[in-house]
């Protein structure tokens, strides 16, 4: 007899087992339990309890008729992979689809208190985009992620007239205030002494905040709340003129973002191919475009990339990856070609990291518009872009 399929409930979308093959594709280091540095017992501990939820549905597979078992799976599948190459895709099922099957604050009150949970845990292992500022608040887009099923929960909340609506509210009203405060910590730092180590954090909580608040936009125009509502008026747009709450620092990012770093910080759909490039924590994508030392670790003996196929397809990809973002202008995106810059210089010369690649790619990297970013110093490039940013902040 064949094996008896389980049956899905309405509520349920991918099933759970292919979900947890979608994570050990993208980030399979979460997996090993060999001794290497990512296969650290992290799972005991409460910070990590999304990685404890994943190696136990690995044991254990959750039955998708379960609501509050199968919205713990996707929420942690979602922070495990959201940083990764290939981010699996539950982003519809966390925000919107689970939260509309919840029914009473029997469904919800376990549902957010698994919000709060995502709030605390820790995305080192699997985020490299991420700044601290000098008071110690860390700003990544974790955080937008965490504001996105939050928003999830504030809908299911006014649907049901719920009694933790205003607990929700002031949760998430509280994550904008201290991701607020936290960039004005990261700006004063950079503008106190504008060299690179503060210039780095500053441009990765701009790209942060950013994100998190578009989320947070796009979650409230998703509800279609009614322009009285509370947190509507309070926090939507609060980076655009138009906003009833504009808000200085988030108004300042915005033009930063636009004008320097949007095209730095897209979706990385050529670095998805590359499979190298999924096998450790230490390979995973910081914000751009400051891209060198990532570069650099990709080559770097004894802990990049581990077969010469590897370091082909890397190079390959980061080559044609950087032609396909630069067609009218060289200076569109930067972010690749910095990182082939790290890598030229880990290995010790251009010659060096051309002869890893084919003779096309190799014309490129010879050829093209890659051959200026290849002939630029990381100072100069830093300098330069230092130079840009200035004018764009406020110094009072």
């Amino acid at each position: 007899m064949g094996e008896i399929k389980r049956p899905i409930s309405r509520h349920s979308g991918i099933r759970s087992q292919a979900l947890l093959e979608q994570v050990r594709n993208t980030a399979p280091f979460l997996f090993d339990r060999g001794g290497g540095p990512d296969a650290l017992g992290h799972e005991d501990l409460p910070s990590f309890g999304w990685l404890r939820i994943l190696r136990d549905g690995l044991k254990c597979p959750v039955v998708e008729s379960d609501l509050w078992s199968y919205f713990d799976l996707c929420i942690s599948a979602h922070f495990a992979t959201v940083g990764t190459f290939v981010p699996t895709d539950v982003d519809l099922a966390i925000r919107e689809k689970l939260w509309s099957q919840v029914r009473s604050d029997r469904d919800l009150e376990p549902m957010w208190g698994s919000v709060l949970s995502f709030y605390d845990w820790d995305e080192g292992l699997v985020s490299k985009r991420i700044a601290v500022s000098t008071n110690g608040e860390k700003i990544s887009g974790h955080q937008g992620e965490w504001l996105t099923i939050a928003m999830g929960a504030y809908g299911a909340a006014k649907r049901l007239g719920s009694s933790i609506l205003p607990e929700v509210r002031a949760r998430i009203e509280a994550e904008v205030a201290r991701e607020e405060r936290a960039l004005i910590s990261l700006k004063e730092a950079f503008l106190a002494d504008p060299e690179r180590r503060n210039l780095k954090p500053y441009l990765a909580g701009i790209a942060s905040v950013i994100h998190n608040l578009g989320d947070l936009d796009r979650m409230i125009a998703s509800l279609e709340l009614e322009d009285t509502d509370v947190l509507k008026r309070r926090l939507h747009r609060s980076g655009h003129e138009d906003s009833l709450n504009p808000r200085a620092i988030f108004l300042e990012a915005g033009v930063v973002y636009k004008a320097l770093l949007a095209s730095e910080n897209h979706r990385h759909f050529a670095l998805r191919t590359p499979k190298g490039l999924r096998t450790s924590s230490g390979f995973l994508l910081p914000y751009g475009p400051f891209l060198e030392e990532w570069g650099a670790g990709l080559v770097k003996t004894g802990s990049g990339l581990q077969t010469e196929g590897d370091l082909r397809d890397a190079v390959e990809a980061l080559t044609t990856g950087w032609v396909n973002l630069n067609p009218g202008s060289i200076y569109t995106s930067t972010g690749y070609a910095r990182a082939l810059w790290g890598m030229m210089k880990e290995l010790g010369s251009l010659e060096a990291l051309t002869s890893l690649v084919p003779p096309s790619i190799r014309k490129l990297l010879n050829e093209s518009g890659l051959r200026t970013h290849l002939s630029e110093s990381a100072g100069a490039f830093e300098r330069k872009f230092r130079s840009r940013l200035l004018p764009l902040i406020r110094s009072d």
